[in-house]
């Protein structure tokens, strides 16, 4: 409760106990299971996946825009694996709702919060985005969203 270091070094030993024992048990599933998938998962475990082959990304999904500070919008996407990083599109639309040119916002290695700096407060905004990655290197645009900077 108070920390220090004997209880930073009690914590230590508990971890280390704790992965030696999933090590032990890990060894007693490959072994007991001898390369029968149906044992395997029957034994509740679940098999990780040994292909490595790159495939093509999937679309992103699921964008949420958030204001932050002022003039800064945080974009959200669904994760997507394998993914190394997002690129963030946005056109500023006029009073017409037409979009003005495209400009890239920038590189973010995660999909949650990704900021988008330097907004005009009260103006709309359209955003897009993708993965790089994969088989193909990109995956497809995202459907666009607007939102109004605050």
């Amino acid at each position: 409760m108070q920390g220090g270091t004997a209880a930073t070094a009690a914590k230590n030993n508990r971890k280390a106990e704790l992965a030696n024992q999933l090590e032990v048990l890990a060894l007693y599933v490959q072994v007991t299971c001898d390369n029968d998938m149906a044992k395997l998962l029957s034994s509740g475990f679940q098999a990780v996946s040994q292909n490595r082959a790159q495939a093509q990304l999937p679309k992103p999904a699921g964008l949420r825009l958030d204001n932050g500070l002022s003039g800064q919008l945080l974009l959200t996407a669904d994760r997507i694996a394998n993914a190394r990083c997002y690129v963030i599109d946005l056109a500023l639309l006029d009073d017409e709702v037409k979009p003005g040119p495209l400009t890239t916002a920038g590189l973010h290695t995660r999909s949650r919060k990704m900021p988008v700096n330097w907004l005009v407060p009260g103006k709309l905004y359209l955003f897009r985005t993708r993965a790089i990655g994969g088989l193909t290197g990109y995956s497809d645009w995202s459907d666009p969203v607007s939102h109004r900077v605050l």
